[in-house]
């Protein structure tokens, strides 16, 4: 047998008490149509493609434990929420709830959680102190954050809705279906939507300090605002809105 001694043993206690563990880990095979939901009050969101029909989330803690990772199951949907202990919580599809007044909690406790999600489910993402990306979805998508950005990447999507307030908005569309939505909403941050190079759409964009940038031709509906602009995207028809209040706006075709 081998003995690790002087800085060999300690190089290795190192070692093993900064290795990233998992801290929350659920699997589940789903019907399709399933929406799956992440509902994250301090940490990031990623939402990653699968293949098959298992729904499968990992869940990473950072800090002294304050913060902890359920799933709630019901008709239709799986909610992944992430919840402060001992604050009267509970996790449903209505997301992650919180009740009693006056509970204290190490705000520098977080928790980063993935989702492998099959193309033949849906995702909404969310999360109130983080980053929150997704990549590959199908159908409808949705994702928000409150104080970090959101990126969407490689979207197969029928509909998508994708906000924050302080962050930036990024979403990058490889493919669309049928005539639903598409809104992005950002307070400071700047949003950038990237679709195929024959994207037809009615547009509607409304900022107080924010500029356009667009690759795509603009035919206006009457008379331009500094804060409001309407107008027509190819032959129009699926409906397009963003909205900042000092961000800019990017529309990018996508060769």
């Amino acid at each position: 047998m081998r003995l690790l001694t002087g800085f060999s043993a300690l190089a290795l206690a190192a070692a093993t008490a900064g290795a990233q563990t998992n801290d929350f880990q659920w699997s589940k095979a789903e019907a399709a149509g399933t929406i799956v939901a992440v509902h994250n009050i301090n940490g990031d969101v990623t939402m990653l493609p699968a293949s098959g029909n298992t729904v499968e989330v990992t869940a990473v803690r950072h800090g002294d434990g304050d913060v902890y990772t359920v799933v709630h199951e019901s008709s239709g949907r799986v909610d992944v929420c992430v919840l402060w202990k001992d604050s009267d919580e509970s996790c449903d599809e209505d997301g992650a709830h919180m009740h009693r007044s006056g509970w204290r909690h190490d705000r520098e406790s977080s928790m980063d959680v993935t989702v492998k999600l099959p193309a033949s489910m849906l995702a909404d993402a969310g999360s109130v102190s983080g980053d929150v990306r997704v990549d590959g979805a199908h159908g409808d998508v949705r994702a928000s954050s409150v104080s970090g950005d959101v990126r969407l990447e490689h979207l197969d999507a029928t509909s998508v809705k994708a906000t924050s307030v302080s962050g930036d908005v990024q979403v990058g569309i490889a493919r669309l279906s049928g005539d639903g939505p598409l809104n992005f909403r950002s307070v400071s941050g700047d949003v950038t939507v990237a679709v195929p190079a024959g994207f037809d759409a009615d547009f509607r964009m409304s900022t107080v300090s924010g500029d356009l940038d667009t690759d795509f031709p603009l035919t206006l509906n009457g008379r331009m605002g500094r804060r409001n602009i309407e107008g027509r995207i190819g032959k129009g028809g699926r409906e397009l809105s963003v909205s900042t209040v000092s961000g800019d706006v990017r529309l990018r075709a996508v060769k």
